[in-house]
């Protein structure tokens, strides 16, 4: 979902914010080593009318990287054709530039919401910058660990991501709320060379989820989804549809106004007419403490924050969950098992983050996959005055799969050091 968490008058119309971002990024890896320099500019608009009760945002947020490259290995050729493989020299064309974008659209009524978004990325980048693990804000779980595309395959690629979803929660009482949504999503190589990096997939979803309110402390929440995948290949290879559905129970408990927890169980039932299909087992336990409050939106409301406290704010996550995933690198459907923990403090200008995740392919023959990922992050940043902040950090990842289309084991450790400038909102009435 959209930022929408940003500070806005509700009496002022229109909106503009805006940031830049410096980042130096030093990587090095099993499968090649990088330096990286970026630059991250943000441009933001957003129009509310109506009173508030109609909000509409834009934004543009490109990535422009810089990237020197050097001691990169290749996989054995006994065992990976290297003509499926980018051998270009990556240093003949250093800059990469992926164009990001995206607007939303809220409308909230006494008896309904509508959302709407839409996202979507496409340019050149560098396999060592994408899918760099986004921070934990603090609410929810501690988010899924990104897989790492290794350098082996392909060191640069282009890349193209779209994303549409629409929700509308319907308010049935004042504690119970129906919430039917519809998806779109696309994420792959853009061209024929680009899916020998990263495969391309994309397809529908739906989903239908009851969210209710048995007490002040439990909450009830019921979801059924359902989605398209297909998948292309370098060589324009199509694989065959996968078809997949869910059902899952949810119960999210409050023990304080700093304590919650969730606990959900179901099932998938997922394949494609090849291969056939098979049920998998889903289910997720997460906790969260907050040193402030944790907020309780009510069935169907919009989203919106705890009130902020007066001293140091700590935050703590823990996840463990299992559900079938689309593996990139085979496009098949598999059963994964992740845990991960997460922590943010922040006192005054000074913020820490740290976390851990692990995730794994499991129920699955060994001849037919394994895959096995652990991440980690810690980082500190340091609020010079109110509109520039500096970080630096630690990123560290070990990767290993064996499926019918890539062999690759890896490891990874990146520094990282920031400057971030976010100037003054410009607010205005017409």
């Amino acid at each position: 979902m959209f930022p929408f968490s940003a500070v806005m008058h509700m009496d002022v119309e229109n909106q503009v914010a805006g940031s830049i971002r410096a980042e130096e990024r030093l990587r090095s890896g099993s499968d090649i080593k990088a330096a990286e320099t970026e630059i991250n500019p943000l441009l933001r608009y957003d129009y509310i009318w109506k009173n508030g009760t109609k909000h509409f945002v834009a934004l543009y947020n490109p990535r422009l990287i810089y990237t020197r490259y050097w001691d990169r290995r290749f996989p054995n050729p006994n065992r990976i054709n290297p003509n499926t493989l980018n051998q270009d020299d990556p240093n003949d064309q250093p800059f990469s530039q992926l164009h990001k974008f995206g607007a939303g659209y809220e409308q909230i009524a006494p008896r309904w919401r509508l959302s709407l978004y839409g996202y979507g990325a496409y340019g050149t980048i560098s396999t060592t910058a994408l899918l760099v693990q986004d921070p934990w804000v603090g609410e929810g779980p501690p988010p899924d660990p990104n897989p790492i595309v290794p350098s082996t395959i392909g060191a640069r690629f282009t890349l193209i991501f779209a994303q549409v979803q629409a929700f509308v929660p319907i308010k049935l009482s004042a504690r119970t709320a129906l919430i039917p949504g519809a998806t779109y999503n696309a994420f792959g190589g853009a061209d024929e060379p680009s899916r020998g990096v990263i495969a391309f997939t994309r397809g529908p979803g739906a989903s239908l989820q009851l969210d209710h309110m048995a007490t002040r402390e439990d909450r009830l929440i019921t979801t059924l989804g359902g989605a398209l995948i297909d998948t292309t290949f370098q060589q324009e290879r199509d694989a065959t549809s996968i078809y997949r559905s869910e059902l899952l129970q949810g119960w999210r408990h409050y023990f304080s106004d700093h304590l919650t927890s969730e606990i959900a169980v179901g099932a998938s039932l997922g394949g494609d007419a090849i291969n056939g299909f098979n049920i998998f087992s889903s289910g997720q336990a997460w906790i969260v403490w907050d040193s402030w409050t944790v907020a309780r939106v009510p069935p169907g409301a919009a989203p919106f924050g705890a009130e902020p406290g007066r001293k140091g704010h700590l935050q703590i996550g823990a996840v463990a969950k299992v559900g079938p995933w689309i593996d990139i690198f085979s496009g098949d459907l598999e059963q994964r098992a992740i845990t991960g923990v997460a922590m943010n403090y922040g006192l005054g200008r000074f913020a820490y983050r740290a976390y851990l995740s692990q995730g794994r392919v499991i129920n699955t023959p060994r001849s037919v996959a394994q895959y096995q990922i652990v991440l980690g992050e810690t980082g500190v940043r340091y609020n010079i005055i109110p509109e520039v902040a500096v970080d630096a950090g630690l990123r560290v990842g070990y990767q290993d799969f064996d499926n019918a289309i890539r062999f690759n084991q890896l490891t990874q450790i990146t520094a990282f050091a920031g400057l971030t400038y976010t100037p003054l909102m410009y607010h205005w009435n017409p």
